[in-house]
């Protein structure tokens, strides 16, 4: 379980699954006021949790995996990496909500 810092607000916990080139990893995505936090399901067998925090963001945006409906969301980080998390129910509504709150939550910090 997450270790949250004192006074981190938790905006959205999501399940999700981390694309990972070919691979899906199943988990919980927490954002937070400060970070974000991927929590792999514990019978996958990369057990990584992913953290990085918002100012490390440089842009987050739509993603269409299946080529067809944005069905979640990737966060291009500042050292060029990127992540992209596909909402378990997917709802279009959630995702815009989500990189609206990230894009506000970027700006203040």
């Amino acid at each position: 379980m997450t270790n949250f810092h004192e006074n981190e607000e938790i905006q959205y916990e999501l399940a999700v699954d981390l694309r990972k080139s070919i691979d899906y990893v199943n988990g919980v995505l927490f954002i937070t006021d400060q970070r974000f936090i991927f929590e792999p399901k514990n019978m996958h067998y990369q057990r990584d949790i992913l953290k990085f925090n918002i100012t490390d963001i440089n842009d987050i945006d739509l993603s269409e995996v299946l080529g067809i409906v944005p069905n979640g969301i990737t966060i291009e980080l500042k050292d060029g990496t990127s992540n992209t998390f596909v909402l378990e129910r997917y709802n279009m509504v959630e995702c815009q909500d989500v990189m609206q709150t990230v894009r506000g939550l970027m700006q203040f910090t």
